[in-house]
């Protein structure tokens, strides 16, 4: 472990800290997409509140998002399915490209 992600008893890392330390490397094929029809019609937008990385932002009414800090829970295209529109379609990325971990 490296000095910049040590932490002692009395400090401990935020989500966002955590984030940061992450790796992605780009997968050129789109592993998320987002049907803008069937988002613009969804009243809670459960997507915004649900991801910690924030992939999904709101932009002007319009969902925005960037696949390249998805830390690839999948939780979006759940509560999509479950709470919103069923605009999102989510899957993992290739093999070998997506999200690294390297802080447990």
């Amino acid at each position: 472990m490296t000095e910049s992600t040590k932490t002692d008893e009395n400090h401990s890392l935020s989500v966002e800290d955590k984030l940061g330390l992450l790796d992605f490397d780009w997968d050129e094929n789109q592993f998320i997409t987002v049907d803008h029809d069937l988002c613009v019609k969804c009243n809670d937008k459960p997507c915004l509140y649900v991801c910690p990385s924030k992939v999904y932002q709101l932009n002007d009414d319009k969902i925005v998002y960037n696949i390249e800090g998805c830390i690839e829970l999948g939780m979006c295209t759940v509560v999509c399915d479950k709470i919103g529109n069923g605009a999102i379609t989510w899957n993992y990325p290739r093999g070998g490209k997506g999200v690294s971990f390297n802080y447990g």
